[in-house]
């Protein structure tokens, strides 16, 4: 765990537009002096802001959004934590803030997905896929692969039932394609490349949509409350952008 502290209470203002959901809770904040506040991070992409409410001592822990270079979210955020001692914010955190940050984010991978499987069912004729592969649907593959391996793991997770067979299978025909990825990267000593894998193309071109079908099925049945963003095919697909995005960066 990285944190970063801020001792004298001086949080960044600019720090505080990055709260996923900051509302009514943590906008106050930039008006007072706090005791003290600081970034939590995970190494992994969650990072959380940990602050002390200066008029009544309460200890606030809110998500901050994930870079846009590595995924775009919509819709309301997890609900910022608060509470009256630091264990007690520490458990809210666990059982509720972590698996509501989660979830929200599998949701929003699963619609960069969908988006793209959407602009390639309408835009590019099955059966005439150009070689090499234009930028566009490079990035999109690797986007896809990129988020594959964390809606697999949601999936297989989500609810106490077993999969059925055949969305057992599906999974596990994309854990042996993201493992055989991986292995032909470490065998070449270098990163992961999938935009340039005719294996990975094909492998997404034929059973994507069943992919992303598993896992509507399991991560966003298992959403609840009015506040999750839902994954819609209504509107209209935009093609998929050739290189990272240039949003703002933390």
């Amino acid at each position: 765990m990285d944190i970063e502290h801020y001792p004298e209470g001086n949080i960044p203002t600019h720090l505080l537009d990055w709260v996923w959901e900051a509302g009514p809770v943590l906008a106050p904040l930039v008006k007072y002096r706090n005791s003290g506040a600081a970034i939590l991070r995970d190494g992994g992409g969650t990072e959380l802001l940990l602050a002390k409410r200066p008029w009544d001592g309460q200890y606030l822990v809110a998500t901050l959004l994930p870079s846009p270079d590595h995924l775009h979210v919509t819709g309301a955020g997890p609900r910022t934590v608060a509470a009256p001692t630091a264990h007690a914010v520490a458990s809210e955190v666990r059982s509720r803030l972590l698996p509501e940050f989660e979830q929200l984010v599998n949701l929003a991978r699963l619609r960069e997905v969908q988006e793209d499987l959407n602009w390639l069912r309408d835009d590019v004729e099955p059966g005439t896929v150009p070689y090499p592969y234009p930028a566009d649907l490079d990035a999109a593959l690797e986007r896809f692969l990129t988020h594959a391996p964390y809606l697999i793991a949601a999936s297989r997770r989500a609810g106490a039932k077993p999969l059925a067979a055949q969305d057992a299978k599906v999974l596990d025909r994309f854990e042996t394609l993201l493992a055989s990825l991986t292995q032909s990267s470490e065998d070449a000593g270098s990163g992961l490349e999938p935009g340039g894998t005719d294996e990975a193309m094909a492998v997404w071109l034929e059973s994507g949509e069943d992919l992303v079908a598993v896992v509507r099925t399991t991560i966003v049945a298992s959403s609840q409350g009015p506040s999750r963003p839902t994954v819609s095919t209504s509107t209209p697909p935009k093609p998929p952008a050739a290189a990272a995005a240039t949003g703002r960066t933390r």
